[in-house]
């Protein structure tokens, strides 16, 4: 039970983190900056991203459009690759 509790706080205190890191948004340096992506990437849930986006951060949606809404390039490849391969089959049977 002691566990459950420790890892409950241990969320909790990430997403204040978050959530403090975000107030002070674009003024991050390189290290928090990474923190933050890692924490959106991998570790929130969808609870705390909303949670975040209802609070009306000064940097939220400045964070986000620079760094979350983004496609990767790996996502550009395959979006490009599918974009081909569509094209090609209309193509085939045209």
């Amino acid at each position: 039970m002691n566990d459950t509790k420790a890892v409950a706080a241990d969320n909790s205190d990430r997403f204040d983190r978050a959530e403090a890191l975000l107030s002070r948004y674009p003024d991050i340096d390189g290290e928090e900056l990474k923190s933050l992506k890692q924490w959106f990437d991998k570790e929130a849930s969808s609870f705390e991203v909303a949670s975040l986006a209802t609070k009306e951060l000064s940097g939220y949606s400045q964070f986000r459009a620079d760094h979350m809404n983004r496609f990767s390039a790996l996502e550009m490849i395959t979006i490009g690759l599918i974009v081909i391969a569509v094209g090609a089959t209309v193509l085939l049977f045209l």
